[in-house]
């Protein structure tokens, strides 16, 4: 369970790492040309300066070792994290109930014809 919502994000970045590293090394087995840093977005501005910022690693002891990882790789630039608003979060019409306005946009960006 996660004290805060910026622990919850780390913690999602640190688990998207792994199958991120996987994809990857799929890409590199199949020699499939791909970026060196693979791009991460968060919509937590705690959980991305904590994933490439020592000094708030002091507010965070209660997050497990193996979620440095994800940090180490960050630090090697192998990830590249960066912030999105949360109002920009295209996937939220996958996951939550959307207002009317918000749906049509999501709608739009899909190219899905309204009704």
């Amino acid at each position: 369970m996660s004290r805060s919502s910026t622990e919850a994000e780390y913690k999602a970045l640190a688990n998207a790492t792994a199958e991120v590293m996987w994809i990857q090394k799929l890409l590199d087995e199949l020699q499939i040309p791909h970026p060196m840093a693979a791009c991460l977005w968060c919509d937590n501005l705690g959980a991305t300066y904590l994933s490439s910022n020592l000094i708030f690693h002091a507010r965070t002891k209660h997050i497990e070792i193996d979620y440095h990882f994800f940090r180490e790789q960050v630090a090697q630039t192998k990830l590249d994290i960066r912030f999105i608003h949360s109002g920009d979060q295209i996937a939220d019409g996958f996951t939550k109930t959307l207002p009317t306005r918000l749906l049509v946009k999501f709608r739009d960006n899909l190219n899905l014809a309204g009704s």
